[in-house]
């Protein structure tokens, strides 16, 4: 039987298109205008409320999450208090687990929640791996060890380790691009510098263990999570043009290249894993929710666990090129849900009637 075409999936937390569809049409988001050119797209609906661990988790398992477990970013810990929601939560099994099933080899990285790891065929790397706190602490670059249940197999954390970048690696000429009069700034003293080399370290991070897994190891699928865009957005959209009511011209001027250049930063990331394929290869970018970046932009943020959550839009975004695929087209319709039940029909493998979400056979 003739072997079923890869599959590529990249999960761009909180990608939305009113931003894309400017740089693309600006000429800055290259890679991205070559997957909306040469196959389809859409809006992506998500669920309420738009809480990350649970809308990934749904769209790892075509069910809703009263269903998979994976309630939030925190769960009971059995004993009167509370910890970080995890893979334990999960009560569903996920692509990763039904393609293990049917003998097909996955790449999965930084999909949240996955740590600890899970045993699958193919290569599982946490959405622990890039993280350089542990109980709120930062750990120096000399004591930054691998945690055990990071990586699946264990035999290849140590190589993986190497690949991670460290936020104290960041060096000032990386910031510019995003803050170009950052030299003006004492990034000591300005929190927000430091907040941009966290988020370029966790992507680089990922980024590297996805394109090493891509050259070195067979794979039927390979999918890689990025929450990068997310944490960019609710620290910097408000300094995004135009120039919100009430906000001062200095922050504006300096940090109002920053969610720009966050999405451009992604398609570069985007674009060499497209040099990494064939054209055998299908392509899905998606998003769990939007966010908004114009004049929706909450002036006030709840101060509240899950308050961020107000600057969500209600539409993410879906994208989808390869063989067999459709060019040029926009797709409608489309939920967050439906994300699972087409990777599986993309293998040509039975979609779950217990599933929520439908395959997204229009593309």
């Amino acid at each position: 039987m003739k072997k079923k075409n890869k599959v590529l999936l990249v999960g761009w937390d909180a990608a939305d298109w009113k931003m894309i569809d400017k740089l693309m049409a600006a000429g800055l988001m290259p890679a991205m205008k070559k997957v909306v050119d040469n196959g389809v797209r859409g809006r992506f609906a998500t669920l309420d409320p738009p809480l990350s661990p649970m809308l990934w988790t749904s769209m790892a398992t075509g069910v809703r999450p009263f269903r998979h477990g994976v309630l939030g970013f925190v769960e009971h810990d059995g004993a009167g208090g509370l910890r970080p929601v995890s893979s334990h939560s999960r009560k569903v099994p996920a692509f990763w687990n039904l393609l293990t099933k049917e003998g097909l080899k996955s790449n999965v990285v930084g999909w949240w929640p996955s740590n600890p790891v899970e045993s699958i065929n193919g290569v599982m790397v946490s959405n622990l791996f890039q993280q350089e706190k542990k109980s709120g602490e930062v750990i120096a670059l000399e004591d930054w060890k691998m945690e055990p249940g990071t990586v699946y197999p264990e035999s290849m954390a140590d190589s993986l380790s190497q690949l991670r970048v460290h936020p104290a690696e960041i060096t000032g000429n990386l910031v510019m691009p995003f803050v170009p009069q950052a030299v003006e700034l004492d990034k000591k003293q300005d929190k927000r510098l430091t907040v941009i080399t966290k988020f370029l370290a966790h992507s680089a991070s990922l980024h590297a263990a996805c394109t090493e897994l891509m050259e070195t190891t067979e794979w039927d699928l390979t999918a890689v999570y990025h929450d990068a865009l997310d944490h960019f957005s609710h620290a910097f959209m408000k300094y995004n043009p135009p120039k919100m009511e009430g906000l001062d011209d200095e922050p504006y001027e300096l940090f109002k290249d920053v969610v720009k250049g966050a999405y451009v930063y992604h398609d570069m990331m985007l674009g060499r894993l497209l040099d990494l394929i064939d054209d055998d290869t299908t392509v899905v970018i998606c998003s769990d929710h939007g966010f908004h970046s114009d004049h929706l932009r909450p002036r006030f943020v709840p101060q509240v666990p899950s308050g961020p959550a107000v600057e969500h839009a209600p539409y993410g975004v879906f994208a989808a090129m390869g063989p067999g695929i459709k060019k040029g087209e926009t797709i409608h319709g489309a939920r967050i849900l439906d994300l699972t039940p087409t990777l599986l029909t993309l293998f040509d493998l039975h979609v779950g009637r217990d599933m929520d979400g439908k395959p997204l056979t229009q593309i």
